[in-house]
C-alpha cells in the first residue's frame, strides 16, 4: 500500500521529524480551532512527519482536539488517517474508505467525498484493480473542480496521473501533473508544487524524454534538500538512476541509487531503502557485479516483504536470473525467468518484459535451446518496436494536448475580453463605439495568434507525418513504411509473374559496441552501417531499420541469383567500414538472411520469417556470412539438374 499511496503521503510522511515530542504529546482539552490549524499546517508541508510512530502520536492529538459529537471533524479526522495511516491489507484500508465515502455523502460534506474518493482508489490500486481504481478518481475530480479547493484538486489531478502512468498514458498522465502544478502555484500551494515535480519528471522520463525529466529532478531534489523532504528526495534519488541506467551510465545510476539508499536509511524510509537497493542490483548487473547485486537483491526482498508489497516481483526474479546466468548458472538463471514472466503476466509491464525475452534468449543459446533463443529474440525485438512506437505516440499526443490546451486558453481569453467589452458598453453607452473598436482588435488580435498557433501545429504534424514513415536515427524506412511498400510490392510481383527477393541482416555482437563505447558511438556506427549499405543498393531496392540492429531490404525484380550478390555486397561493404576513429581496431559485420516470395505467401511476414530463419542460420554458422532459405536452395538445385539434363 505504501507505494502506491506514496504521491499523497509525500507531502507529510518520509520527510522530516516534528519539532519535539512535545509537539505530539496528547493535549486534554477538545479545541476546535487547534485541531484545525494542525491538520491544516500539515496539509500546508509547514509541518510534517515522519514515521508510523509519529503519524500515530499525530492521529492521537487530533483525536483528543476533536471536539465531542463534531461529525465533520470526525469525518476529517478519518479522511487524514486514510491519506497518512497505512491501513493494511488493501481489503481492511478499502473498506475503511468506502464507509467514510458513505458518511461524507450522508452529511454532505464535499471535501471529505473527495478525500475518501481518493483514498478509496488508492487502495484499489494497491489490490492491483487499476480499472477500477478509474471511477471513484473520476467521482472525485469532478468534485474537486466544483469545489474549488485548490490542493483538492491538483491531489486528484495527481492521482488520475498516477493511474494513467500505470497504464501507459503517458501525455495524458503529464498533462494531469501540469496542470495539478499549475493548480498549486495559482492556488498560493509552492510547497505542494515542488513536491509535484517528481511526479512531472517520472512521467517524461517514461515519454523518453531524458533531458527534461533530468531538468525536474534535479529541481525536486533541490526542494526536498532545501526542506528536508527526505521521501521526495529518495524518490527522486531513485528516479535520476533510473535516467543514467536509460542513457547506459550504470556507474551514475550505482551511485545515485546508493545515495538514496544512505537518505533513507537515515530517516527510517523502509520502502525506499528496499526501492533503492532494488535499483542498486539492476546497475550492478549491467556493471557485472553479480555478488554485489545479489546481497542488494536479498536486502530488497527482505524491504518488500516486510510491506507485504509483491509489486516488484517480476523484477527481483528477473534480475536474480541475470546474477545466476552472470556467474554461468544458466539452467538456474531460467527458474528465475520463468518465475519473472508468471509475475509479469500477473502485472504487466512491458519494459521489463523486453529485457526479460532478451536475457532469456541468452541463457537459451548458451545451453544449445536455440529455437527457444529465436523466438526470445523476436519476442524482445517486438518489445522494443512497441517500445519505440509507443513513446513516439505519447510524444505525439503530448503535442495535440499542449495544442488543445493552447486553444482553450485563446477561446477562454476571448470570450473574457468579449464580456468585459459588453459590461463596459453597458456602462458608458456613450463610449460604446470606442469600446466596440477596442474589442475587435482584441479579437482580431486574438484571431490572428490562434491562425499563428495553429500553422505552427500543422507544420509539426507535417513532420510527424514524415517521421512516422522514416528512422529518426538513420533517415531510412521505418517498420511502418516497410510494410507498406511490402503491399505493393507483392502485388506487383504476383501481378507481373517476377521474384521478389527479401534481405534481413542485423549487426553481429552490436550490444558490446553499445557497452563498450556507449550508445552515442553505437549510433554512428548504425548511420556508418546504412550509408554502406545505400551505396550498393540498386534504385528501386528498399531498405529500412526494423529493430535496434535489425534491418530489411526490399528487392522487386530480383530472382535468386542476382538477391545472392546483393546480399554479398552489403556483407562486404559493411566489413569495409572503418571505424578506427571511435576505437583503434574497432570493426562490424553483418548476418545476412536471404528468402524469395513463394505463391502461397500471405505477405510480407512470411517472407520475412524464412529471412528470419535464415539470418539465424548465419548467426549460428558464425556471424559474417550470407544464408538462404533452405527450401528455396533446394529448389534452385532441382531446376539446375533438368536445365542441364535438357541440355545434354
Amino acid at each position: 500500500m505504501r507505494a502506491l499511496c506514496l504521491p499523497l503521503m509525500l507531502l507529510g510522511l518520509g520527510l522530516a521529524g516534528l519539532a519535539s515530542a512535545q509537539a505530539v504529546s496528547t493535549p486534554t482539552v477538545p479545541d476546535a480551532a487547534r485541531f484545525d490549524a494542525l491538520i491544516d499546517e500539515i496539509e500546508r508541508g509547514d509541518r510534517v512527519i515522519t514515521g508510523a510512530s509519529e503519524v500515530h502520536a499525530t492521529i492521537a492529538r487530533l483525536a483528543a482536539l476533536q471536539p465531542v459529537d463534531d461529525a465533520h471533524r470526525e469525518l476529517r479526522l478519518r479522511g487524514f488517517r486514510c491519506d497518512y495511516e497505512d491501513l493494511d491489507p488493501p481489503s481492511t484500508g478499502l473498506a475503511f474508505a468506502r464507509a467514510g465515502l458513505a458518511d461524507a455523502q450522508r452529511l454532505g460534506d464535499t471535501g471529505a467525498q473527495i478525500r475518501f474518493g481518493l483514498c478509496e482508489a488508492a487502495y484499489l490500486e494497491a489490490a492491483g484493480q487499476i480499472a477500477e481504481a478509474t471511477t471513484p478518481t473520476e467521482a472525485a475530480l469532478a468534485l474537486a473542480r466544483a469545489h474549488a479547493e485548490p490542493r483538492l484538486l491538483a491531489q486528484a489531478l495527481g492521482r488520475r496521473g498516477n493511474q494513467r502512468s500505470l497504464r501507459g498514458q503517458q501525455a495524458a498522465a503529464l498533462t494531469d501533473f501540469l496542470e495539478a502544478q499549475r493548480v498549486y502555484r495559482a492556488g498560493g500551494l509552492k510547497r505542494e508544487a515542488e513536491a509535484n515535480l517528481h511526479e512531472v519528471a517520472i512521467a517524461y522520463r517514461r515519454m523518453g524524454e531524458h533531458d527534461k525529466a533530468l531538468d525536474y529532478l534535479q529541481q525536486s531534489v533541490a526542494f526536498a534538500q532545501r526542506e528536508a523532504r527526505w521521501g521526495v528526495l529518495a524518490v527522486s534519488l531513485i528516479q535520476t538512476a533510473f535516467v543514467h541506467q536509460d542513457h547506459g551510465h550504470y556507474d551514475r545510476a550505482l551511485a545515485a541509487q546508493r545515495r538514496a539508499a544512505q537518505v533513507a536509511t537515515a530517516h527510517g524510509l523502509g520502502y525506499e531503502l528496499a526501492a533503492a537497493h532494488l535499483g542498486m542490483a539492476a546497475a550492478q548487473v549491467q556493471l557485472g557485479a553479480f555478488d554485489d547485486a545479489a546481497d542488494a537483491l536479498v536486502t530488497a526482498r527482505e524491504g518488500f516483504a516486510g510491506f507485504g508489497d509483491r509489486s516488484n516481483e517480476g523484477m527481483l526474479q528477473l534480475l536474480q536470473g541475470q546474477v545466476m546466468a552472470g556467474r554461468g548458472d544458466h539452467t538456474a538463471a531460467l527458474t528465475h525467468y520463468r518465475a519473472s514472466a508468471r509475475a509479469f503476466a500477473a502485472d504487466p509491464n512491458p519494459r521489463y518484459q523486453t529485457e526479460l525475452y532478451a536475457a532469456r534468449a541468452r541463457s537459451h543459446e548458451a545451453l544449445g535451446n536455440y529455437r527457444a533463443a529465436l523466438d526470445d529474440l523476436k519476442l524482445e525485438r517486438n518489445g522494443r518496436e512497441q517500445g519505440y512506437d509507443g513513446a513516439r505516440i505519447q510524444q505525439s499526443l503530448l503535442l495535440q494536448y499542449q495544442f488543445d490546451t493552447a486553444r482553450r486558453e485563446l477561446e477562454n481569453t476571448r470570450l473574457l475580453a468579449e464580456q468585459r467589452s459588453q459590461q463596459q458598453e453597458l456602462e458608458a453607452i456613450g463610449r460604446a463605439n470606442r469600446w466596440q473598436m477596442a474589442a475587435l482588435a482584441t479579437g482580431g488580435l486574438l484571431l490572428a495568434l490562434l491562425l499563428a498557433l495553429l500553422w505552427r501545429q500543422l507544420r509539426r504534424l507535417r513532420r510527424i507525418n514524415a517521421l512516422a514513415l522514416t528512422d529518426a536515427l538513420t533517415g531510412v524506412a521505418n517498420r511502418r513504411h516497410i510494410e507498406a511498400a511490402a503491399v505493393g510490392a507483392v502485388a506487383a510481383a504476383r501481378r507481373r509473374d517476377r521474384p521478389l527477393a527479401v534481405l534481413t541482416f542485423d549487426l553481429d555482437r552490436f550490444k558490446g559496441i553499445n557497452d563498450g563505447h556507449g550508445h552515442a558511438h553505437g549510433d554512428l556506427v548504425l548511420m556508418r552501417v546504412v550509408r554502406a549499405c545505400e551505396s550498393e543498393l540498386r534504385q528501386n531496392d528498399l531498405l529500412g531499420r526494423i529493430g535496434g540492429e535489425e534491418f530489411v531490404v526490399l528487392c522487386p525484380d530480383t530472382p535468386l541469383a542476382q538477391a545472392k550478390r546483393v546480399a554479398e555486397r552489403l556483407r562486404a561493404s559493411v566489413e569495409r567500414i572503418d571505424l578506427s576513429d571511435i576505437a583503434p581496431g574497432l570493426r562490424v559485420t553483418v548476418s545476412v538472411g536471404l528468402s524469395l516470395l513463394r505463391a502461397d505467401d500471405n505477405g510480407l511476414a512470411d517472407v520475412m520469417a524464412r529471412a528470419d530463419a535464415a539470418l539465424y542460420r548465419a548467426k549460428v554458422a558464425g556471424r559474417n556470412r550470407v544464408e538462404v532459405e533452405v527450401e528455396v536452395e533446394v529448389e534452385v538445385e532441382v531446376e539446375v539438374e533438368v536445365e542441364f539434363e535438357a541440355e545434354a
